[in-house]
C-alpha cells in the first residue's frame, strides 16, 4: 500500500495537466502585459520570462515544503501555493530593481477592499499584486530578493503568480546558487565551505583575499591527523555513500529527490554509537563492515511509495519514550521525512523493523537523559524526588516534541540545543526551588518555560497572552528566572 502522500501529489499533478492549457494562456498574458507596462518606462529593464510551474517542480515543493499536511485537498493547494505561474522582470543593474518595484507599486495604485494589501490599477483590474509586505524579502540563503506575490482574474477564476525583479548580476549568482547549492542534492562533504564560498562572490566579486582565505582555512582544517578528526572524516564519508545509495533509489521510486543529508548524518552517528570507544583500529574495523552492509544495499530495490510496516508492536521501557514511539509511528506512514528517517534506519539496520524502532527510541531518550545535569538536583532533593521532576520535565518535552512534530528534533544540532535548554531549566530549578513542596506548587512555570524557550527554538507560534501569563506568574511567585529575548518578541503581537 503506498503513503497517502503520493496518492495526494498524483491527483493534484492530474489536475495541474488538466489546468496546463490555462495557465500557459495567462502566463503569455501576463509576460505580454507586464512587458509593455515596462517598455517605456526607462527603468533598466531589459527582458521578461515567464514560465508554468512544471509537474517535477510541483511534486517536489509538495513534498520538501509538506504541502500535503497542510493542504488537505489539491484545490486549497492551488489556492495558496504562490508560484504556479513566474513572471521574472530582468534589469541591467542591482539599483535598477529598486526602481523598478517602485515603479509597479506606483502605477497599482487603487487598494482592493476584500484582499488586505492587494492593489491594482484601474485599466487592469484582474491582475492585483500583494504591494503591502515589505520588499525586499529575504530568503533562506540570506540574500533580499524583491519578490511580488499576484493574482489574476480570468473567467471568474483566480491564478496565483509571482514576480521576480533580478539584475543581471543577480540572475547570474542565483542561477549558480540555485543549481549548486538549494537545487543539488548530490551530497558534498563540507558544503558549509561551498555555502560561504557563494556568498563571499554575491557580497563583492572583487574580494578576492576572502575566498582565498576560506580555501586555506578549509585545507586546514583537514590536515589534523587526531581521532577525533578521522572519527568525523569517516563517519562524513559514510554518510555520503548512504546518501548517494538511497538518492539513486528515491529518484528511481517516486522520481524526484528531496535532501536528506542531515537525515543521513544522525543516523550514522545513531550506528557508530558507542564505537569510539575502542580506539581508531576498531572504529575503522566497524567501519568496513557498515561499507560492506551498504554494499548490499546498492544491490537491492527500495520502493519509497510504499508503507512501512512492524512485525509486532513495539516493546518501550518507559512513558516518555512509548508516547514518543506512538508519535512517530502515526506520523511514519502520512509524512513523507519520518518515513524516508526511518526507512533509511530499518535499511541498514540487521533487526526487525520493531527491534530497530525499539533501539532508536530508547538510545534517543536515554541520550537526552543522561545528558541533562541532575547531579544539580541531588543537592536540594532525594534521589527519588530528582527522579521524578527529571520525569516531569522529560514528559513535557514529549509533549512539544508532538507539537513541533519535525523529524530536525532528531538531529544532533537540534538535539544539542533542546539539552542545553533543558539543561538551563534545571539549573533555575536547582538556583530557585529548595524543597519537593515548593516544586510542586510552582513546577507549572518551569515547565511553561521549557515549552517557550523550546517553541521559540523552531519559530512556533505562540498566543501573546500566554507570555503574558507566564510573566505574570513569575512576577508574583518567588523564583528568580531570567527571560531569554527570544520569548519577549512574542508581546508584540497584542
Amino acid at each position: 500500500m503506498e503513503l497517502k502522500l503520493f496518492h495526494f501529489i498524483e491527483d493534484t499533478l492530474h489536475a495541474l495537466e488538466e489546468m496546463k492549457e490555462e495557465l500557459e494562456k495567462a502566463s503569455r498574458e501576463l509576460e505580454g502585459f507586464f512587458e509593455r507596462l515596462l517598455l517605456g518606462a526607462n527603468k533598466g529593464y531589459i527582458n521578461i520570462n515567464s514560465r508554468v510551474k512544471s509537474k517535477k517542480s510541483l511534486k517536489e515543493k509538495i513534498i520538501r515544503n509538506d504541502y500535503y499536511q497542510k493542504y488537505d485537498t489539491r484545490d486549497k493547494l492551488f489556492e495558496n501555493i504562490p508560484d504556479i505561474i513566474g513572471i521574472r522582470l530582468e534589469c541591467r543593474f542591482i539599483q535598477d530593481e529598486t526602481d523598478v518595484y517602485k515603479f509597479i507599486k506606483r502605477y497599482f495604485n487603487e487598494k482592493i477592499g476584500v484582499l488586505e494589501d492587494y492593489y491594482c490599477n484601474l485599466s487592469e483590474p484582474n491582475i492585483i499584486l500583494d504591494l503591502g509586505s515589505k520588499q525586499p524579502k529575504e530568503q533562506k540563503n540570506g540574500i533580499k530578493m524583491y519578490r511580488i506575490d499576484g493574482k489574476y482574474l480570468c473567467e471568474g477564476k483566480s491564478i496565483n503568480f509571482e514576480i521576480q525583479i533580478k539584475s543581471l548580476v543577480n540572475i547570474f549568482w542565483s542561477e549558480i546558487e540555485h543549481k549548486v547549492i538549494y537545487k543539488n542534492y548530490n551530497y558534498v562533504i563540507a558544503d558549509a565551505f561551498y555555502k560561504d564560498i557563494m556568498k563571499a562572490i554575491k557580497n563583492s566579486l572583487t574580494t578576492i583575499d576572502q575566498q582565498l582565505l576560506l580555501i586555506s582555512n578549509q585545507f586546514d582544517s583537514g590536515e589534523s591527523n587526531s581521532f577525533e578528526k578521522s572519527e568525523e572524516q569517516l563517519e562524513n564519508l559514510l554518510s555520503k555513500i548512504i546518501y548517494d545509495i538511497f538518492a539513486v533509489r528515491m529518484k528511481e521510486s517516486i522520481g524526484v529527490l528531496i535532501d536528506f543529508r542531515q537525515s543521513c548524518e544522525a543516523i550514522v552517528k545513531y550506528v557508530f554509537r558507542d564505537r569510539s570507544d575502542y580506539g581508531l583500529e576498531k572504529y575503522n574495523q566497524n567501519f568496513v563492515l557498515g561499507f560492506d552492509r551498504l554494499r548490499q544495499l546498492d544491490q537491492s530495490k527500495i520502493d519509497f511509495k510504499k508503507q512501512l510496516t512492524f512485525d509486532r508492536e513495539p516493546i518501550l521501557k518507559d512513558e516518555c519514550t512509548k508516547m514518543l514511539a506512538k508519535h512517530i509511528k502515526s506520523c511514519i506512514n502520512e509524512e513523507f521525512q519520518w518515513s524516508l528517517f526511518f526507512r533509511i534506519l530499518f535499511e541498514i539496520e540487521k533487526g526487525t523493523n520493531a527491534q530497530d524502532f525499539e533501539n532508536y527510541l530508547h538510545y534517543y531518550t536515554d541520550k537526552l537523559y543522561s545528558r541533562i545535569a541532575a547531579y544539580k538536583l541531588s543537592s536540594n532533593f532525594t534521589s527519588a524526588e530528582t527522579q521524578a521532576i527529571l520525569e516531569t520535565l522529560m514528559i513535557r518535552f514529549v509533549h512539544i516534541f508532538i507539537k513541533v512534530n519535525s523529524v530536525e528534533l532528531l538531529y544532533d544540532n537540534m538535539t544539542e540545543q533542546i539539552i542545553k535548554v533543558i539543561n538551563a531549566i534545571v539549573d533555575a530549578v536547582y538556583r530557585n526551588i529548595l524543597t519537593y513542596e515548593q516544586w510542586e506548587k510552582e513546577k507549572d512555570i518551569y515547565l511553561t518555560l521549557l515549552e517557550l524557550r523550546l517553541l521559540t527554538m523552531f519559530n512556533m507560534d505562540i498566543k501573546a497572552e500566554k507570555v503574558l501569563d507566564f510573566l505574570e506568574r513569575v512576577r508574583y511567585s518567588k523564583s528568580n528566572i531570567e527571560m531569554p529575548k527570544g520569548i519577549l518578541k512574542y508581546i508584540y503581537k497584542l
